[in-house]
């Protein structure tokens, strides 16, 4: 899934409504790979090397059984949550939650003893924080696409590259495997949950400039009906100003404006109610669909 979009003026006025709140509270910051209030992100520099204790001839040392092996997450994994936004990664998502909905779901099943697996495992960067390497990981590659919750207690934000301990501000290196299962989760969670597609056999499209289009060609109403969408709890002040790229006739009572140069809509029902929807990709495809 993807976390990064194009924000025009209903979601910037939803940020900015957000910043507001925020004041005076503990908000993360909208700024890529913000970890709140955490301490800031770090590598480790210089890991600390433990001198061996001197023992008695003839002694032995009892071997460590804790099976925790990486650093990061110290404690045997029992529980994990995993919180995200659509179209959003956390921290900007946090900003405006009050009109996006935010995601939680409790892992079980195969995918909690993947993780439990995976999670011990992770270990911090170590990094000169001077290098052109830690730049990297810091400003291209650190997102928070992700939130996991360990055992209740332990949080992480992660992207499909680097994560972030956001108790230490420790960096690690997210494993594939890793995020492909968290993935997963939030995927089939949408699925079940979350998304909905448009409902009907026949669509017609009117663009801005007045221009008709009935689609008949069954690959584009497939991919037209393809579109997931979600609603979000959106005021209409927020769309004052706004222009209507694209209206679809649905032709069973429903109509959805798709707003210019955004990832929002206003989905209209025959009764003359409305809402207002995330609909990703939907201008795109029907912007190409009327250049063909």
């Amino acid at each position: 899934m993807k976390k990064t979009n194009r924000m025009k003026k209903a979601v910037m006025v939803m940020m900015a409504a957000g910043m507001l709140c925020a004041c005076g509270n503990n908000e993360q910051s909208a700024s890529r790979g913000s970890i709140g209030d955490a301490p800031e992100p770090k590598v480790t520099t210089e890991p600390t090397i433990q001198e061996p204790i001197a023992q008695e001839p003839g002694t032995t040392t009892e071997p460590d059984n804790d099976p925790i092996t990486g650093g990061i997450v110290t404690a045997e994994v029992e529980g994990v949550s995993v919180r995200y936004y659509n179209g959003y990664n956390i921290a900007t998502g946090d900003i405006i939650s009050d009109t996006i909905p935010c995601n939680t779901v409790e892992v079980s099943g195969d995918a909690l003893t993947g993780l439990s697996e995976i999670l011990p495992e992770l270990s911090a960067i170590t990094e000169n924080s001077q290098s052109e390497e830690y730049g990297h990981i810091m400003y291209d590659h650190l997102m928070d696409y992700y939130e996991l919750s360990i055992n209740d207690d332990l949080v992480l934000d992660i992207g499909d590259e680097y994560g972030v301990c956001k108790s230490t501000g420790e960096v690690f290196q997210v494993p594939a495997e890793l995020y492909d299962i968290v993935n997963e989760i939030a995927e089939e969670n949408n699925k079940n949950n979350v998304y909905a597609t448009l409902d009907t056999d026949q669509i017609t499209v009117t663009d801005q400039d007045g221009r008709e289009l009935e689609i008949t060609d069954p690959d584009q109403l497939k991919t037209l009906l393809s579109v997931e969408y979600y609603p979000i709890n959106a005021e209409d002040e927020m769309f004052e100003g706004e222009k209507v790229a694209y209206v679809m006739d649905l032709h069973n009572g429903d109509e959805l404006d798709v707003y210019f140069a955004s990832v929002l809509g206003r989905l209209r029902h025959a009764d003359g109610s409305y809402e207002y929807v995330h609909i990703q990709e939907m201008e795109d495809h029907l912007k190409r669909i009327f250049a063909e």
